[in-house]
């Protein structure tokens, strides 16, 4: 299979405050390939509601190739677009072997979905550093697509709960303002002590070494908005994430200003930024439709085999993070969920090979738009439907839990 780099230059959008004017411009690895592209303008199975389109932003460090890798298989869907970064603390190479990966895969160069970004940025978790890289990912997917729905940060220790046709088929019923972000308006005390320090992220202009430069001095909570904290993982719609980016108001950059100096700003930017914004406020469910694995202690293959699959399928939601990269449940989850073959992509509705133990179902391509849900989301498309029926009987502005 014959296989070159191509180069696109992505320019940072000029309204981006501090983050994205210190962040570098990027280089896509991209590929072409001579095997029969996908349709650009497929029939869609129901022409008044076609199935949405998911903007992934997966992201990883040191030696997360693999797990990356992995978890782009397990998330693939045609219909959605994929940027994968390894930040600095990975080496060039570690990056180029990324891309040959994504280059090998003929249907990731057929449906020209897949991007590795080549020059990557520092990040330190406790910074704010991390807002600029989520905002500069979430910017360089509308320049480079503009026709996704929503966007969704995940990192290399998640992987998805459902598949992408049970994702999509219960996507395709949601109304696509919703914002799912997990916030708290009543933050904690260890929240409000950080929220009050002065912090200086040092990934901002170094980028590998330096400390977290520390005020010696408070500052008071501010009264302009209400703080609003919680989980760095996020799926927003389109348009609020062009707000995020463009800001036509001026919240946007004075939230900037704000948590450019706080520590780990990325689990408040976006939950402040909804709640503090009427437009986008309505349309919060208090959710990111994931669970954490906080102690890694699901280990046990019993608990996820078929029998006992009820335990995960009746989760009301659609990934699960913090999972380690040997731990026996990301095998249980392709095989009992996914039903993924080592090696391959989850299958779909767009899959029309035959299933067995020596061949690939998706190495034969159909129409992207044609979706065949399973029973895994039943708990998910439960919570949804609870959700955005109780959105209807409440007024109130991201102040009820």
């Amino acid at each position: 299979m014959s296989l070159f780099l191509k180069q696109i230059l992505l320019f940072s959008l000029p309204l981006i405050f501090l983050f994205c004017l210190l962040l570098p411009l990027h280089h896509f690895h991209s590929h072409t390939h001579t095997q029969t592209h996908f349709p650009h303008n497929p029939t869609f199975s129901n022409p008044f509601s076609p199935p949405p389109r998911i903007a992934y932003f997966i992201t990883g460090t040191k030696n997360d190739g693999s797990r990356i890798f992995r978890l782009l298989q397990a998330v693939y869907h045609p219909r959605n677009y994929y940027l994968l970064h390894l930040d600095q603390f990975a080496s060039h190479k570690q990056r180029i072997q990324l891309a040959l990966k994504v280059g090998s895969v003929d249907v990731f160069v057929a449906a020209e979905n897949v991007n590795v970004i080549e020059k990557a940025d520092a990040v330190n978790e406790e910074g704010s550093s991390p807002l600029g890289l989520v905002l500069h990912g979430a910017a360089v997917l509308l320049k480079w697509k503009m026709d996704w729905d929503w966007f969704v940060n995940l990192d290399a220790s998640d992987y998805p709960l459902i598949p992408q046709d049970d994702f999509l088929h219960i996507l395709s019923f949601v109304p696509r303002n919703l914002n799912f972000i997990e916030y708290n308006m009543n933050i904690s005390p260890e929240e409000y002590q950080k929220a009050l320090e002065v912090v200086v992220d040092s990934r901002l202009y170094i980028l590998l070494r330096g400390k977290m430069f520390v005020g010696d001095r408070k500052r008071v909570l501010p009264s302009a908005f209400k703080l609003f904290m919680g989980s760095q993982h996020v799926i927003l719609n389109r348009k609020f994430v062009e707000y995020s980016i463009q800001g036509w108001e001026n919240l946007p950059r004075l939230l900037l200003l704000y948590f450019t100096n706080t520590r780990s700003s990325h689990k408040g930017y976006f939950q402040t930024l909804a709640c503090n914004t009427l437009e986008f406020s309505d349309a919060v469910i208090n959710s990111n439709l994931r669970f954490i694995n906080s102690d890694n202690t699901a280990r046990d293959p019993s608990d996820f085999r078929a029998p006992n699959s009820d335990r995960i399928l009746k989760r009301e939601v659609a990934f699960v993070g913090n999972v380690s990269a040997d731990s026996p449940l990301l095998d249980m989850i392709d095989a009992h969920i996914l039903h993924r073959g080592r090696g391959m992509v989850s299958p779909g509705g767009w899959c029309l090979g035959s299933s067995n133990w020596f061949s690939d179902p998706c190495g034969e391509w159909g129409d992207p738009s044609v979706l065949r849900p399973g029973p895994a989301a039943k708990g998910l498309e439960k919570f949804l439907m609870k959700s955005i029926k109780d959105m209807s009987i409440k007024s109130s502005r991201c102040d009820h839990q």
